[in-house]
């Protein structure tokens, strides 16, 4: 291919150099190239024209483009929020979660406080103002059966309620949180919602008690664990704290729920407040000293009631009154097989709560082995006691903790066993089994009545004290825990606790 080029001089305007493959060339241009004239104005007019409407429509597609890539930041920016919200509600104790208390827990995390004053929930994330609205509400899971909604509109409006009967005593089952997120955007407002639903997982389905302790009489640092031994006072005073979402509460004594119920305290939306009577002498009220377990729990709109927070209280006011029934008498009783001569006592425990034990004397201590030991047994044996002692005094005492915690004995109880009253019923001959099943594991005892006697007992295994099974006041017994070829003995026991020969051994 030849190239043909031409070069235009002497001319003032400008020089020209055009180079163009000359078999590509059609005659007009070949024409036009001959000519230096240029452009038209209107060729450049129409050439600019094309150029303003391209560069128009180019930054019309631009600003579009833009603009819908902030509502598309605008949207997932709402959606993420509205997950974040759900999610962050899992943190949240299950009990705190109620419709009046929803909102103001989620905005105490971090990230979710409220941007703006005034009504409402606004959070601003990059440069978008959204407004939230978070909703709470029960759900009744048929799971358990459905129970009565006394405050409806605690409930979600999809949850099922049974009134009649009410197969579910507690039907807040599950929790449904819902977070609405809406912002505005050309004149609209779009919105996003996400829904979670909770469950307690292992935490306490109510809301929960804090700070128990005695505020009247003032106890100081002890009010947590009060000690109670001025014997005048009348009434005890306490009081806790409770969620303000708490619609209720109760408090107990020892596991059992009392009345009155507690109330807030004046000008107190937390605060609440219960009496005990621990003595009232026109009411006819003395409450045992010992040590009791207060306890106070809230109680949420829909009834759930929380977990117990609980505290001791010890009264320590007296001393233990001494034991009754105290009854006792000379003996013989098999040990190792052997007959051995002893005394027997035995007593009613005591109704104080405050006793740990108690201790038998006769001159010297004779149960428990030492002072060291605490024991509870109603019951006591003093064992080798000679043939030439003929008459015996004994006192039995209840032990307690005073006021500084040492062991202390309380008044006691006396009873003198002689020979001549300790005088053996006649045996209970001929002793029968009657009845055996070995499938049901029981063996029935029958004997005739003994003349003389207040109570009858069963040996089991041998005929040795340690053998000791149960004791009955009737003339057969009925022994549910058999065992394959046991034997039995039965002795007649008389009022003083003296026995007869025992009769036996029967399989």
């Amino acid at each position: 291919m030849s190239i043909s080029t031409r070069i235009l001089t002497g001319r003032k305007r400008r020089d020209t150099v055009r180079c163009e493959p000359l078999g590509a060339l059609t005659q007009p241009v070949r024409a036009r190239l001959r000519r230096d004239d240029g452009f038209t104005l209107f060729e450049v007019l129409i050439a600019a024209v094309v150029l303003v409407v391209g560069l128009t429509t180019l930054f019309g597609l631009l600003d579009t483009s833009v603009k819908a890539s902030a509502a598309t930041r605008a949207r997932e920016g709402a959606t993420s929020l509205a997950r974040e919200i759900v999610e962050d509600a899992r943190t949240l104790p299950y009990a705190q979660l109620s419709p009046t208390s929803v909102v103001e827990e989620l905005q105490k995390l971090n990230g979710l406080a409220n941007s703006t004053p005034g009504n409402g929930w606004h959070i601003v994330r990059r440069g978008v103002t959204y407004t939230v609205v978070a909703e709470e509400c029960a759900i009744d899971d048929p799971k358990d059966g459905y129970g009565e909604h006394k405050t409806p509109s605690l409930f979600c409006a999809d949850s099922t309620q049974q009134t009649i009967p009410a197969a579910d005593t507690q039907p807040e089952d599950l929790k449904r949180i819902t977070a609405t997120v809406t912002w505005t955007a050309k004149g609209r407002t779009p919105s996003v919602k996400e829904v979670q639903t909770l469950t307690a997982a292992g935490q306490a389905v109510g809301l929960s008690a804090t700070n128990l302790q005695l505020i009247s009489p003032s106890v100081g640092a002890e009010s947590k664990q009060p000690i109670i031994t001025n014997k005048t006072i009348e009434t005890l005073t306490f009081s806790f704290s409770a969620p303000s979402t708490a619609t209720a509460t109760s408090w107990s004594l020892e596991g059992s729920e009392q009345t009155p119920a507690p109330v807030l305290k004046s000008g107190s939306t937390e605060e609440w407040t219960f009496s005990w009577t621990i003595s009232s002498p026109a009411q006819n009220i003395y409450v045992s000293d010992g040590t009791y377990l207060v306890s106070a729990q809230a109680i949420n709109a829909t009834g759930v009631v929380g977990p117990p927070i609980s505290i001791p209280v010890t009264l320590i006011r007296g001393t233990p009154a001494a034991p009754t029934g105290l009854v006792g008498g000379f003996n013989t009783v098999y040990v190792n097989g052997v007959a051995n001569k002893a005394a027997e006592l035995q007593w009613k425990a005591n109704t104080e709560r405050n006793v740990i034990g108690y201790r038998v004397r006769s001159g010297e201590l004779v149960c428990p082995g030492s002072v060291e030991t605490l024991s509870l047994a109603v019951s006591c044996i003093a064992f080798n006691i000679p043939e030439i002692v003929t008459e015996r005094t004994y006192s039995v005492a209840a032990l307690y903790r005073n006021s500084s915690g040492a062991v202390t004995e309380g008044p006691a109880a006396n009873v003198t066993i002689t020979r001549a009253g300790s005088v053996a019923p006649s045996p209970p001959t001929p002793l029968k089994v009657v009845e055996r099943s070995e499938e049901n594991g029981t063996v029935k005892l029958e004997w005739p009545s003994s003349a003389g006697a207040s109570f009858y007992r069963i040996y089991r295994g041998s005929k040795n004290y340690t053998s000791r099974y149960d004791v009955t006041t009737s003339t057969s017994y009925v022994d549910t825990h058999a065992v394959a070829n046991g034997e039995y003995w039965v002795t007649a026991v008389s009022p003083n606790l003296t026995e007869s020969a025992a009769v036996g051994p029967v399989s």
